[in-house]
């Protein structure tokens, strides 16, 4: 049986997607610029911004019920199984992120290490 910090390290990770898309839905401005990405203010542009930072946050905090959810059954191999399917999110957003501004890259792919670490433990690697 896994150790259960790995259970509360996958609902921790969920939390903070839940949170950034919260941030994102309701503090779209905010959220572009922490991200590096340049708010607009052209007003075709600026709407395009705000549907697309609704559209981010709506899928993390989609994301963050469907982590916390799993959590709450305690199943370690079906929340195992959720973060494989969740790991590809970090790793495109930071190829996106390199492709339209140059960089910001690290900002998404210091994630997957550590989902890897979490995914292995709740498989039952390091018993």
């Amino acid at each position: 049986m896994p150790h259960p910090i790995f259970m509360y390290s996958a609902l921790g990770m969920g939390l903070i997607l839940g949170g950034f898309g919260l941030n994102g839905s309701f503090r779209p401005d905010a959220h572009l610029v922490a991200l590096g990405f340049p708010a607009h203010t052209d007003p075709k542009a600026q709407k395009l911004n705000y549907a697309l930072m609704r559209i981010w946050g709506i899928r993390n905090i989609a994301v963050s019920a469907l982590v916390t959810l799993i959590w709450s059954t305690g199943n370690e191999r079906l929340m195992a199984q959720a973060l494989c399917a969740v790991l590809p999110i970090p790793i495109v957003d930071g190829f996106v992120s390199r492709a339209l501004i140059g960089g910001g890259e690290g900002q998404h792919w210091s994630f997957p290490p550590v989902m890897v670490v979490v995914i292995a433990g709740l498989f039952g690697f390091f018993d």
